[in-house]
């Protein structure tokens, strides 16, 4: 009997430090913001190829031109207490695609192990799917029937728990996915890293937009998002530059890099309403380039207008052999023609536009002349040309 009282006496003083130990989670559950992560100084933004993009009234990042691997960090940074990924999450990802290619798939992340190249996880997007990646062995759920690439803005909320993959889409109604076993076991993240935009590779990276790509250990960050004002553009937590730099009007001088988005046509009129100012056209046809103020359409380069063929109107007769002329206007005298004349008596031509012909005004004593040239001096409208030697 004192035996058994002292074994269990002994048991309770052995675990008690246990018991009174409280739980500690591997990472805060707090947002966790996986692209301001990997976003470079703003001295250094030329140097990875990361281009601010504004489009429809919102901005984003440009990340195909960026090196896969200057697009990524160790899981180390948010996994500080512990080296295993939740099985309970969400990934909130806010992004813009114009198009996708029909057989296409482009990775939104991915977490992969450094020294084998092996993939945890990865969310990656097709013309019609979102499929969600787990493990080494390519274990794929796939949400099907999505599109996305509308050249719109679209937020997606993917919320993970237990036998459950949720994947809600600009507030709408949730699309559930009931598997046989847990989405997730547990996996450690010791030597992996997170890639944004790519699976460390440049094949299959993403071409389009992103807004926001946060990680919320723990649970599903729907209900913080939605209902929403703006449920194609909910924010969980954005990048400060996308939300603090001031939209440019034609006033100001360029002080932000940033770039905006270009559509081309062959002669169609794309809309041009209010929260499309400063999106670009081309127009193919005319060879000009436009900008949108948010009501109409703004030349910026245009193509010279040609002619579309040209009649003869009057023939001039000059001295000798002529190697150039000059048109120029006088104040209060008219238009003038020099012509660069060969032969020096007479020598070159100076013609006035007269009850619409050009007659001749005055012969110019020259050798050769190759080229004339007008110029004004204070005031004074000259001439010169240039001989041969």
């Amino acid at each position: 009997m004192w035996t058994s009282r002292l074994l269990l006496l002994l048991g309770a003083l052995t675990w008690s430090p246990y018991l009174a130990h409280t739980w500690t989670p591997c990472t805060d559950l707090l947002p966790l913001d996986l692209l301001s992560r990997v976003l470079p100084p703003s001295t250094a933004a030329t140097l990875t190829q990361v281009r601010m993009v504004q489009s429809r009234g919102s901005r984003g990042f440009q990340l195909a031109a960026a090196a896969a691997t200057s697009l990524s960090f160790p899981a180390s940074q948010i996994f500080t207490n512990c080296e295993t990924f939740p099985r309970e999450f969400s990934i909130v990802v806010t992004l813009k695609i114009k198009q996708l290619a029909e057989r296409r798939s482009e990775y939104i992340f991915s977490l992969v192990q450094e020294e084998d190249d092996r993939l945890l996880l990865g969310l990656r997007v097709s013309e019609e799917r979102v499929n969600f990646l787990v493990g080494a062995g390519g274990r794929r759920l796939s949400f099907r029937g999505i599109r996305l690439a509308d050249d719109h803005w679209h937020t997606l909320v993917l919320a993970v728990s237990g036998h459950y993959a949720t994947l809600t889409i600009d507030c709408s109604l949730p699309l559930d996915l009931v598997l046989d076993q847990p989405v997730l076991s547990s996996f450690s993240t010791r030597r992996s890293r997170f890639y944004v935009g790519s699976r460390r590779r440049w094949k299959d990276r993403f071409s389009g937009l992103l807004r926001q790509l946060v990680l919320l250990p723990g649970s599903d960050a729907t209900p913080r998002l939605c209902p929403a004002s703006k449920p194609r553009l909910a924010e969980l937590s954005v990048p400060e530059v996308l939300v603090t730099t001031p939209l440019l009007s034609d006033q100001q001088p360029s002080v932000f890099t940033y770039e905006a988005e270009v559509r081309v046509t062959q002669g169609g009129v794309p809309p041009c309403s209010p929260g499309g100012e400063g999106q670009l056209w081309f127009n193919t046809l005319r060879r000009n380039l436009q900008i949108c103020d948010g009501h109409t359409w703004t030349p910026l380069l245009q193509r010279p207008q040609r002619l579309d063929y040209v009649e003869d109107y009057q023939d001039v007769l000059t001295s000798s052999e002529t190697f150039d002329v000059e048109v120029f206007s006088i104040p209060g005298e008219g238009l003038f023609m020099a012509a660069a004349n060969r032969d020096i008596h007479p020598g070159s031509g100076v013609f006035q536009w007269v009850d619409g012909r050009f007659q001749l005004y005055q012969n110019i004593s020259t050798q050769e002349a190759r080229a004339w040239k007008h110029f004004t001096l204070e005031g004074q409208v000259s001439s010169t040309s240039t001989t041969s030697t």
